[in-house]
């Protein structure tokens, strides 16, 4: 009888484990599911596209799967209440004439309704990365050589 027993306990456990009770979603189910890091940075450039202004994120862990994430900024906006980025492969960004540039604003992962995570930055102050623009003429040539520097 004790090895019934222990073959019945064995059996259950292994159905439990296979049943999806084992820390990972099934069917796109977000609450069963390992958290993972949406952990993200971003950095903008004023006026980099005549009077609009640029914002780019991206996750700092590159293995995170982004295929129903989405980036959204709320706050410190003009006319409108929040923004969508467009996804470029693993970035994410934003050019518009709509940043406040004065106060902060909240920038979330979403999936879907939901926010995973979410910063409150100054997109006036986040711009880390300085663009050097060198161009050089060819005397006789038509050519121009322009070289960007990070």
């Amino acid at each position: 009888m004790t090895i019934l027993g222990t073959t019945f306990g064995v059996f259950f456990s292994l159905l439990q484990v296979v049943s999806g009770e084992s820390g990972y979603a099934q069917n796109g189910d977000l609450e069963d599911a390992e958290l993972d890091d949406y952990s993200f940075s971003c950095y903008s450039q004023l006026e980099v596209n005549g009077s609009q202004h640029s914002l780019t994120c991206a996750f700092e862990d590159p293995d995170v799967n982004t295929t129903n994430l989405e980036f959204e900024i709320c706050g410190a906006l003009v006319e409108v209440r929040c923004l969508n980025f467009r996804k470029l492969q693993e970035i994410y960004l934003i050019e518009t004439k709509k940043f406040l540039l004065i106060g902060n604003s909240n920038i979330c992962v979403k999936a879907g309704e939901k926010s995973l995570t979410c910063k409150n930055v100054n997109v006036a102050t986040i711009g880390k990365k300085l663009y050097i623009r060198v161009c050089l003429s060819f005397l006789g040539y038509l050519k121009t050589l322009c070289l960007e520097i990070l």
